[in-house]
């Protein structure tokens, strides 16, 4: 144990001073005397002033009582080692009230305020300040008692004492300050006793906060409630309690001597390094770990964590004699560079090492220091017990369930890394760093594969980002075709249409999933169209309108990786231009921009993408020509070209994975027939009407379709070729409303193969 030569000094001079000084103070000079069982009391602000060696401005003797309601006391200094300068003193059951007074003694060795022998002291909204290079701010003695509410208490010499309690004590600091100064300075020296801090600052930051004395056989407890305690916590040979709640602890805490270190922590937070502890709790608390720590027992409670989380090149070690994780509690926070692993000097991470059992179940939370994902197998492709990263090792009794990763896996990159144990037997003797010999369990964070000969696992949503542009170009491909309707009005008339669109379709990008991509869709959407201009030239019309449309997306992948579910919203506005001639010719363009907001989301998770933002624009040219082969049967055989991108944000999803989908683009020819035949029964109601069968035959062809993920390049799902059948019916209702319904279905094949199937349903109505 390293223990500072000056801090050595300031105890000692604390000690001194405590034996040193008198039980009785007649025989020195005082300012103000209050004789032994009488009371006094001061004018309000009154001030006493004394100076030389031994000199007290105030002595409250045995059984007296002095009430000094905002009065001052002051000592011009002039104490020696063996006779200190004392602001006042209260002897045997003595009582003194300084509420809203001041305090302040000069000199090298000055005491502000002691008691002792059972007497009592309320210091409350008063300040007290002891400047000298050994100065001490307050000693509570042999049972004495100090209370005060709003205490500014403040020692600034090199080796001072802020409070010092010793033979069962008490003091109790309510909303108060107290501030040691020196670089070796005490702010709490206690070596039995108690001391309660509420809605406090203790501060010793450049030396202690607490400490007790390296001698001694005392019980010293510190309680704290919605305190804030800076500096270095240290027993010595008196055992020291620490119990905190609500508050926070910025400082280490070290068992420097015999005595037992215990440290309760309820709903509040530690930082610092933590060194042969007895005892750690931890209840809806944090202990943030600043270097390697090591600690006899730990009990963590419902909400109690720990955060050991370092980072190239300081990761940390926690040493623990026995673990314990009752039910609720928030786990372990390990800092590790995810990569290939292997042998120890190959390792860089935090770890837990527990010298004896684990006890219940803890969950780890791994963050990504560092590395960016690798397969962590051995050459025979399988991961053993010295592949990928040793995070916690257990010497004594445990389970495969001891330890579990929190979220399941651990995102690298694209990559998912997964928590495996290996039990007595079949860890690695060689990678060993608890305990000397016997079996023990090793807790190994290892990259999942999907099958023995494939790729290392995804992390599950990344299978999501790989079909986004596939399934926005269908949903595309599927809104711009519905704007070609069956239901054909009178040449010369506009007309506003609504019509439905979608369907169900399965991608299946390679024979095995192990290999490639395979997703199911369901496209939903609704189309508002108008015709704007219809312009007749000779016997050519020409028909230009705007539509608006809205609709959504839902790609589920099928991949061994795990479950994923992208969603996306889309809002449309789109335009169209088509010419009709009487000698049977028709040629169309049709143009679309869409909106998408997208988000992805996996069981394990929830939303790991929340609203990202696309566009699609889409360009449509087509021609057919009609011809009558009887004057009921109509056959339209015709072609298309379809050109669409795909305008992608950079995104980052909340595994910290950079995502980037490219500038991907598809061009999609068709060509085909319809054919169709017209009744008429001339109702009232039904004029006429008119089934048709639809065949297409398409290929498609992409460019950029690719998916860079954390820097790795994956294949991204593209376009094949299929074929397309619809079949379906227009209705003449009347003179200004027609009605059209239709099945479609569609077959791929080859590689990258769609099929897929809908329902549409569709009206218009002319002006």
């Amino acid at each position: 144990m390293v223990t500072n030569a000056p801090a050595r000094g300031a105890m000692a001079v604390a000690m001194a001073t405590v034996l040193a000084a008198p039980a009785a103070a007649r025989a020195h000079p005082a300012r103000l005397i209050v004789a032994s069982e009488t009371a006094e009391a001061l004018d309000p602000g009154e001030i006493l002033r004394t100076a030389g060696p031994g000199s007290m401005a105030v002595h409250v003797e045995a059984q007296a009582t002095l009430d000094a309601e905002g009065a001052g006391f002051f000592n011009d200094g002039g104490g020696t080692t063996v006779e200190r300068a004392f602001g006042a003193f209260v002897s045997d059951g003595g009582g003194l009230s300084l509420a809203g007074g001041h305090v302040r003694v000069s000199g090298p060795w000055g005491i502000g305020v002691q008691a002792q022998g059972k007497a009592r002291v309320d210091l409350s909204r008063s300040l007290v300040e002891v400047p000298g290079d050994a100065g001490i701010g307050i000693v509570a003695r042999r049972e004495s008692e100090f209370a005060f509410d709003g205490l500014t208490l403040r020692v600034d010499g090199r080796q001072g004492v802020a409070l010092s309690v010793w033979g069962d004590s008490r003091v109790v600091a309510t909303r108060s300050q107290v501030f040691a100064n020196g670089n070796s300075a005490i702010a709490l020296s206690i070596e039995s006793g108690e001391a309660i801090l509420r809605g406090s600052l203790l501060e010793g930051a450049g030396g202690h906060a607490v400490r007790t004395p390296e001698r001694g056989e005392g019980a010293a407890v510190v309680r704290m409630a919605h305190s804030r305690v800076r500096g270095r916590i240290e027993s010595g040979a008196s055992g020291l309690s620490v119990h905190a709640m609500g508050g926070r602890i910025d400082g280490d805490i070290v068992r420097g001597g015999t005595g037992r270190l215990d440290v309760n922590l309820v709903e509040g937070a530690w930082h610092g390094r933590g060194s042969r502890l007895t005892a750690l709790s931890l209840e809806h608390a944090i202990w943030t770990l600043t270097d390697n720590s090591d600690v006899d027992t730990v009990r963590l409670e419902r909400g109690g964590r720990i955060d050991i989380g370092g980072g190239h090149p300081a990761f940390r070690t926690l040493r623990v004699g026995t673990w314990r994780a009752e039910a609720g509690a928030t786990g372990v926070v390990l800092g590790t560079r995810l990569d290939a692993g292997g042998t120890l000097r190959r390792q860089a991470t935090d770890r837990l090492l527990v010298s004896g059992d684990a006890v219940g179940r803890t969950a780890l939370h791994v963050t990504h220091v560092g590395g960016h994902g690798a397969d962590t197998a051995g050459r025979d492709g399988a991961n053993g017990s010295g592949d990928g990263i040793s995070v916690v090792q257990v010497a004594g009794a445990a389970s495969a369930e001891s330890f579990h990763l929190a979220g399941d896996y651990v995102a690298v990159g694209p990559w998912q890394y997964r928590l495996r144990a290996f039990g007595p037997g079949a860890s690695d003797p060689a990678q060993r760093l608890v305990g000397e010999n016997g079996g023990y369990w090793d807790y190994r964070l290892q990259s999942v594969r999907t099958g023995t000969k494939a790729r290392a696992a995804l992390v599950p949503q990344v299978p999501a980002y790989l079909v986004l542009g596939h399934a926005l170009f269908g949903y595309g491909r599927i809104a711009i075709d519905a704007l070609r309707s069956p239901d054909v009005p009178p040449l010369d008339a506009p007309a506003l249409r609504v019509r439905t669109f979608g369907g169900n379709a399965m991608y299946r990008g390679a024979p095995r999933t192990d290999d490639g991509i395979a997703y199911q869709r369901v496209d939903r959407g609704l189309h508002v169209a108008s015709d704007l201009l219809v312009h007749r030239i000779g016997d050519t019309t020409l028909r230009t309108g705007a539509s608006l449309s809205a609709g959504t997306v839902r790609a589920t992948p099928r991949a061994l990786d795990g479950r994923s579910d992208l969603r996306a919203t889309a809002r449309g506005i789109a335009w169209h231009a088509v010419l009709t001639s009487e000698r049977g010719w028709d040629i169309a363009s049709y143009y679309a921009h869409t909106r998408y907001r997208i988000d992805v989301h996996t069981p394990l998770r929830g939303q790991v993408l929340p609203r990202m933002r696309e566009t699609t624009d889409e360009a449509m040219v087509s021609s057919a020509f009609r011809w009558r082969p009887t004057e009921r049967l109509l056959v339209e055989p015709g072609v298309s070209l379809l050109w669409q991108r795909l305008g992608a944000e950079r995104m980052r999803d909340r595994d910290g994975i950079d995502v980037s989908i490219g500038a991907p683009r598809r061009v999609t020819l068709r060509g085909g027939a319809r054919t169709s035949i017209s009744f008429r029964p001339e109702g009232r109601m039904l004029r006429a009407w008119s089934p048709y069968v639809d065949l297409r035959y398409g290929a498609a062809f992409d460019a950029g379709a690719h998916v860079r993920a954390a820097g790795e390049h994956l294949p991204a799902a593209r376009a094949g070729h299929r074929v397309d059948l619809a079949m379906g019916a227009s209705f003449e209702l009347g003179e200004r409303w027609i009605a059209c319904a239709d099945a479609t279905a569609s077959l791929g094949h080859g590689r990258h193969a769609e099929t897929g199937r809908g329902v549409h349903l569709g009206a218009a109505w002319t002006f």
